[in-house]
């Protein structure tokens, strides 16, 4: 009697072992998928502001010999490149529906 009841209460526990296992293994998947959409919007972030930054990075040189600087709308120039990126970026993304 006691031995079956062993076998049974042995039975349980492996059964239950596997549960929490599978339970685990959909908590990680859920995880990592979340982590995922995360990654995606960091990504596309980084995508838009980076040519901003080439952008900074270069006109932050002070060169004397860039025309931009000696043209009068040379400031609104640098100003509609910028926002011409960010909107560029902006459609392509939404177009590959990352967005």
């Amino acid at each position: 009697m006691f031995v079956g009841k062993a076998e049974r209460i042995s039975g349980s526990i492996q059964l239950m072992s596997e549960n929490v296992v599978h339970l685990r293994e959909s908590l990680e998947a859920v995880v990592n998928y979340n982590l995922n959409r995360i990654m995606k919007v960091f990504t596309v972030v980084t995508s838009i502001f980076l040519p901003l930054t080439l952008i900074v990075g270069w006109y932050g040189m002070n060169f004397k010999m860039m025309p931009e600087l000696e043209w009068e709308f040379g400031y609104f120039f640098v100003i509609g490149l910028s926002v011409l990126v960010v909107v560029a970026n902006i459609v392509y993304f939404r177009k590959k529906k990352l967005m």
